[in-house]
């Protein structure tokens, strides 16, 4: 609604924001992508908007969304408004400090092989801002919580895709090369136990020569809660575990772990983030912003 001036009021210009983005992805899910948020955040935006506005902007489906014909007016409007907003920012954002603190949540991972690379990147260039880190491999729900922002990691098979922002490829890794042999089932059945984090119960690889996917099995596991741990006792040559690359990438250039299988493709990680309210923080908007490349 309007505020004492007769202008949209944050809250209203925020909902337009994400109607452009729903419009412009096509649906709540695509958008919710795109903006870093929960999908019942931006659906709850978009019906917000249309109560105030007192019209329909889309037709949802269990299928598809659609622009009503009053919607695709609005969202020619509201592109327009958006437009004249940023290259009005982009005028002074040079002169524009960002201040004030960031609670995260991720898992711990993440928190130790990922993060602090991007953290030290973003504050190059908002040294004001301070972080809160909270490493977890329990997801912790982010509305009522006193974090800004979840970086969410999904595991992704070979031959697979998953929405993100960005992609970790997997390694499977010991601290000497174990035995490997083949069944009738042409599984790869490893020699050692598998060190497995987050209750992995199948590892897909697809072959490195001619990309056909096969299955690598073991005949036991330690169960361990996050893959760090995981990474300690494959040093101790305990057995295997399968991680970022990126977590390893000392400990391989160094020698003290070995690459199971140099070349296989055993799928990803994927990382989502998501943001706790829908008017986020300068500081929280601006590293996510950063994080997803539109900094």
């Amino acid at each position: 609604m309007p505020n004492k001036s007769g202008l949209p009021s944050a809250q209203t210009l925020r909902r337009m924001t994400y109607f452009a983005a729903i419009a412009e992805a096509g649906s709540i899910r695509g958008a919710a992508e795109q903006l870093g948020l929960s999908v019942p955040v931006v659906s709850e935006a978009l019906s917000d908007l249309e109560e105030e506005l007192g019209v329909t902007l889309a037709v949802r489906t269990t299928r598809k969304l659609e622009l009503t014909q009053t919607g695709s007016g609005f969202y020619a409007a509201v592109t327009g408004m958006l437009s004249a907003a940023r290259e009005a920012i982009d005028t002074v954002a040079q002169d524009r400090p960002v201040s004030g603190k960031i609670a995260i949540t991720l898992p711990v991972e993440l928190a130790a092989h990922w993060l602090p690379e991007r953290i030290a990147s973003f504050q190059r260039q908002h040294r004001a801002v301070e972080f809160r880190i909270e490493a977890n491999d329990e997801v912790s729900e982010l509305k009522g919580s006193a974090f800004d922002m979840a970086v969410r990691a999904a595991y992704v098979t070979p031959a697979k895709t998953e929405p993100g922002f960005e992609t970790l490829p997997l390694v499977a890794i010991a601290s000497t090369m174990p035995d490997m042999r083949s069944d009738a089932q042409c599984k790869r059945i490893i020699g050692v136990p598998f060190l497995k984090a987050h209750g992995v119960e199948r590892i897909d690889i697809a072959d490195a020569d001619s990309g056909r996917l096969f299955e690598l099995a073991y005949e036991k596991a330690i169960e361990i809660n996050n893959r760090d741990a995981a990474i300690a006792m494959a040093r101790k040559g305990l057995g295997f575990a399968l991680v970022t690359e990126a977590a390893v990438r000392d400990d391989l250039d160094a020698g003290r772990l070995l690459n199971v299988l140099p070349g296989a493709d055993f799928g990803h990680v994927s990382l989502r983030c998501l943001l706790r309210d829908r008017l986020p923080s300068p500081a929280a908007e601006a590293f996510r912003d950063f994080l997803l490349g539109t900094d």
